[in-house]
C-alpha cells in the first residue's frame, strides 16, 4: 500500500519525502487555506517538484463545465497533477469529459522548469501528453465509487473517518469497494482518506486499499512506538558504557 500525505504544507511534504516513504500528496481547498497559499499554481508546482509523485489538486466549483476548465488548467501545471473532483452529478459529467481529452503539461511559470529532471523523465518516457487522471473525492458509498469509476476516474477516495464520526463504518466501505474491484476485475485505485489514527492505516491496508492518505501527525504516529524509543535508549546507553570500559 502506498503512503500519501494529505496536506499543502511544504515542510511536511519535505519531511515525509526525506523518509523515503512518500508516494503522493492529496490536497483540498481546506488544506490550501490552512497553509496560507496565495498563488495556487506556484504552490502546487512546488509540491509536485518536492514530492515527484502524483499530487491531487481539487476543483473549486459545483459546475461541471467549470470543473473541466479548471481540471485542464491544473493538468497544464505539472505532469504529476491529478485532478480531484467531487462525486456529485456535475462531477461525474466533468470526469467523463475531462478523462477523454488529451493534454500535455506545459509547466509554464514553474520555478524548476529549466533542467527539471521530472519533466525530462516524462519526456523521455513519452508520457508528457496524456489523458488527465482524476481522483473522485468525497466518496461515502460503494455506489458512488462504482459511478466515479464508470465515468473514468483513476482513483476513488472513501472518507473513512468522516463516516465513523456519524456512526457508520468507514472501514466497511473500503472493504466493499475493494471487493467490487476484485470481483469485477476492474482497474482503479482506492485512496483511503480521512484516516484518524494508526489503527485505520493498518485496517485499510488489510482490506485492500491501494493508497492511504493521511495528515503528517498521523504519519509521525505510525513510526513512533515507546518500546522503540526505550530500546534505542538502552542500546545507546550500553554502547556508551562499552566505550568507557
Amino acid at each position: 500500500m502506498d503512503i500519501y500525505l494529505d496536506t499543502a504544507v511544504l515542510d511536511e511534504i519535505r519531511a515525509a519525502k526525506s523518509w523515503g516513504v512518500l508516494r503522493g500528496v492529496t490536497t483540498n481547498p481546506s488544506h490550501v487555506a490552512k497553509a496560507g497559499v496565495r498563488d495556487l499554481k506556484a504552490h502546487m508546482q512546488e509540491i509536485c517538484f518536492i514530492a515527484d509523485a502524483p499530487v491531487s489538486v481539487e476543483v473549486v466549483t459545483e459546475d461541471g463545465e467549470e470543473m473541466v476548465r479548471q481540471g485542464l488548467e491544473y493538468a497544464d501545471w505539472s505532469p504529476n497533477v491529478v485532478v480531484k473532483i467531487p462525486t456529485i452529478p456535475a462531477g461525474l459529467q466533468a470526469i467523463a469529459q475531462l478523462t477523454k481529452q488529451r493534454t500535455a503539461a506545459s509547466c509554464s511559470g514553474c520555478a524548476h522548469f529549466t533542467g527539471c529532471p521530472i519533466r525530462e523523465r516524462f519526456l523521455n518516457a513519452n508520457t508528457l501528453e496524456k489523458n488527465p487522471e482524476v481522483n473522485a473525492t468525497l466518496i461515502f458509498s460503494a455506489n458512488q465509487a462504482i459511478l466515479a469509476l464508470a465515468a473514468g476516474a483513476s482513483y476513488v477516495s472513501p472518507f473513512v473517518g468522516r463516516l465513523d464520526a456519524i456512526g457508520e463504518d468507514g472501514l466497511l466501505l473500503v472493504a466493499d469497494i475493494a471487493q467490487i474491484l476484485k470481483a469485477q476485475n476492474q482497474s482503479g485505485k482506492i485512496i483511503a482518506a480521512a484516516l484518524r489514527h494508526p489503527v485505520h492505516v493498518t485496517a485499510v491496508a488489510r482490506l485492500g486499499a491501494h493508497i492511504a492518505t493521511m495528515a503528517f501527525p498521523l504519519l509521525q504516529q505510525m513510526v513512533g512506538h515507546p518500546l522503540t524509543e526505550r530500546g534505542l535508549a538502552d542500546f545507546m546507553a550500553d554502547y556508551e558504557r562499552s566505550r568507557q570500559q
